[in-house]
C-alpha cells in the first residue's frame, strides 16, 4: 500500500521551479509543510486536492495551502511547461504584511485553489516569477534581495487580482458536496471514531461505495487520509510546545507506539526533537 506523506523539503523560505516535461507522469498523494503555486504554462493538467478535482489549462494558477493532501497527473500527448513556487509563512511573515498571507486565505475562504486570471493581467503574474527564477540562479550583488523584492511583487498583484476576480474557472472543478462535507467532518472530529462504518452511517452510504468514492476524491484511502491529517494536528501541536502524549491523544492516537512509529515515517525524527 502506498504511504501518504510529505513530498520534498523547502529548508529555505522559498523556492521556485521551472519545468517540462513530455511523459506521463502520475504522482501519489502529499502534502507539504509550505505553501505551493502551480503556474500552467502549456499542457493540461489534473490536480486532485482535498475532495475537489481541478482540470488546468494553460495560465492557470492553482494555489495549494500548506497540508492540503493533493495529487498530480498528466499524459505524454502534449508538453506540459510549468512554475512551481514553493513559500513558508517565515517568508510571509517576515514583512508583517497581512496581505501577504491573505494570498493563501483565499483558496479556503473560496473553496476552491483554481484561479484563471483574465488575458490582459496574466503578464503581470509570470513576468514576475520569471524575475523571481532570473534572480534566484544569478550571484551579482544584491540577486538574493532583489528576487524577494519580486516575489513579494507578485504576491501583492496576485493578491490584488484575486480580491476582484469573478469566478471564471467553475467549469473546471469537480466535486461532490457530500464528500465535501465529509472531508469537513473528518478535519473536526480528528479525536474521534473516524472508521469507515462509522463514516458510511453518518453519511448513509454503503462501506463498499465509500471506500472506493474516497479514493476517487481524494487521491487516497481514508485510512490514510485520516491519519496523515492526525500527524499533522499531533506535530502543530508539539511545535507549539504541547506535551507529546497529549498531543498524540488530541489528534486521535489511543496507541503511543502506532503515533510513534507513524510519526517517524512522516518526520524523520521523534516527536520531541521536532521542537
Amino acid at each position: 500500500m502506498q504511504s501518504v506523506g510529505t513530498r520534498g523539503y523547502l529548508n529555505e523560505e522559498y523556492r521556485l521551479f521551472h519545468s517540462v516535461d513530455q511523459r506521463d507522469l502520475d504522482f501519489e498523494a502529499h502534502n507539504h509543510d509550505f505553501h505551493k503555486i502551480v503556474l500552467c504554462l502549456s499542457g493540461h493538467v489534473t490536480y486532485v486536492m482535498e475532495g475537489s478535482t481541478y482540470f488546468l489549462r494553460p495560465w492557470d494558477l492553482l494555489l495549494i495551502p500548506e497540508h492540503q493532501i493533493h495529487q498530480s497527473s498528466f499524459r505524454s500527448d502534449e508538453v506540459y511547461e510549468r512554475i512551481i513556487l514553493w513559500i513558508n509563512d517565515r517568508f510571509l511573515q517576515r514583512f508583517n504584511e497581512p496581505a501577504l498571507l491573505d494570498v493563501f486565505e483565499w483558496p479556503h475562504r473560496r473553496r476552491t485553489g483554481l484561479f484563471r486570471p483574465e488575458a490582459p493581467r496574466r503578464a503581470a503574474l509570470s513576468d514576475k516569477l520569471r524575475e523571481v527564477e532570473r534572480c534566484q540562479s544569478a550571484s551579482f550583488a544584491g540577486h538574493t534581495l532583489l528576487a524577494d523584492t519580486y516575489l513579494i511583487r507578485f504576491l501583492m498583484e496576485l493578491r490584488n487580482q484575486l480580491g476582484d476576480a469573478p469566478d471564471t474557472a467553475a467549469s473546471s472543478v469537480r466535486s461532490d458536496p457530500r464528500f465535501n462535507r465529509m472531508l469537513e467532518f473528518i478535519n473536526q472530529n480528528l479525536a474521534g471514531d473516524l472508521s469507515v462504518d462509522r463514516l458510511a452511517r453518518e453519511f448513509f452510504l454503503s462501506s463498499s461505495y465509500l471506500m472506493h468514492a474516497f479514493k476517487r476524491h481524494t487521491g487516497c484511502t481514508l485510512h490514510q487520509y485520516v491519519l496523515q491529517k492526525r500527524l499533522i494536528q499531533a506535530a502543530a501541536a508539539i511545535r507549539e510546545g504541547e506535551p507529546v502524549v497529549a498531543s498524540a491523544l488530541a489528534a486521535g492516537f489511543s496507541d503511543y507506539t502506532t503515533f510513534l512509529k507513524a510519526f517517524r515515517k512522516q518526520y524523520g525524527c521523534a516527536p520531541g526533537e521536532l521542537r
